[in-house]
């Protein structure tokens, strides 16, 4: 099977579109079969997950050579306090850090893992879902934490959402962005923020409809565009403003993935690179301009997952490469 047909065959597979009679026409790969994965366990790394060890036989495992096994006590949600102490002082970074994102661990310590020289450490200290509010929000100045919604966040009240959003800070206000569910107040402060950055994390969010996506793009211009682009109420004369002015090519992807996007639109996000494949793949693209990506060695698999791709052309493919199939 040469490399165009393995193409077309793969992304045939994956259309959603191919009717059963012709999806029966393809060979299915033979099944490979799973590897060994298994492996011996250390006595003692088994000892400090289980939760029937008594405290007793962890604090013995506590001053165990082997860090595994520390790592792994570590998360034990029945830590006692002493052995917080005594693994927040452990000298392999891990150890802390897995420490850190345990729920269990007390303030002080909390505190105290903050301010540790390893990011890593930090970092669990902010995913930790007990940790004060003023602790992640000093976090946020020096560590970085991720896309992921931070737990603390996530259970904010009220209140401490406007705390934060009021903050002058900020990556304490870019923290506020996460939630999807926010009280009115605290999502007008976000829309009308001046931070470019905070304005990138609400601009997403679904309350926001069409004609506010059309100010908040007039307001801060191409630096705005790739995220509007992934809003679900991002309307098509939008998104093809965005992509006849876009200034970085990540605005093209994102235009080419919107279900919103027209053809004209997409036509011109096949100019782009990266762009073009996703393009090739929506089924708003004109059926002319797809069937003849079928035949573009690099669009071909993706053209030829194209809902839109005629059933016709579907038969085409299949009886044209039918002798460079396998045997299923």
């Amino acid at each position: 099977m040469d490399e165009r047909t393995r193409d077309i065959v793969l992304g045939l597979t994956a259309n959603p579109a191919l009717p059963d009679h012709l999806r029966a026409r393809i060979p299915t790969r033979p099944a490979v079969p799973p590897r060994d994965t298994t492996w011996h366990i250390d006595k003692d790394i088994e000892r400090a997950a289980d939760p029937t060890t008594s405290l007793d036989e962890v604090t013995a495992l506590l001053d165990h050579d082997n860090m595994a096994i520390r790592w792994t006590l570590a998360d034990r949600p029945d830590l006692p306090r002493e052995a917080q102490h005594r693994l927040a002082a452990d000298h392999i970074p891990g150890v802390r850090a897995n420490l850190a994102a345990n729920p269990v661990v007390v303030e002080p310590i909390l505190r105290e893992l903050a301010n540790d020289a390893s990011a890593d450490v930090r970092r669990g200290v902010a995913h930790n879902p007990s940790v004060p509010l003023d602790v992640l929000t000093y976090l946020v100045e020096s560590t970085r934490i991720g896309p992921v919604g931070l737990p603390r966040v996530m259970a904010a009240t009220d209140e401490e959402l406007r705390l934060l959003a009021a903050s002058p800070s900020p990556r304490a206000r870019m923290l506020v962005v996460q939630r999807t569910a926010l009280p009115a107040d605290v999502f007008e402060l976000l829309v009308a923020d001046d931070n470019i950055d905070v304005v990138k994390g609400i601009a997403p969010h679904p309350a926001l409809p069409a004609n506010r996506l059309r100010a908040l793009a007039a307001r801060h211009g191409p630096s705005l565009f790739r995220r509007l682009a992934t809003n679900p109420n991002c309307d098509p004369e939008l998104l093809h403003h965005m992509a006849c002015n876009a200034t970085a090519r990540r605005v093209y992807r994102a235009v080419a993935e919107h279900p919103n996007a027209h053809a004209e639109t997409l036509l011109l996000c096949l100019g782009d690179d990266v762009a073009r494949r996703w393009a090739a793949e929506h089924p708003n693209l004109p059926t002319d301009i797809l069937v003849e990506l079928v035949n573009d060695p690099d669009l071909a698999r993706h053209a030829a997952a194209n809902p839109a791709l005629p059933i016709k052309v579907m038969e085409s493919l299949i009886a044209t490469n039918h002798g460079n199939l396998p045997d299923s």
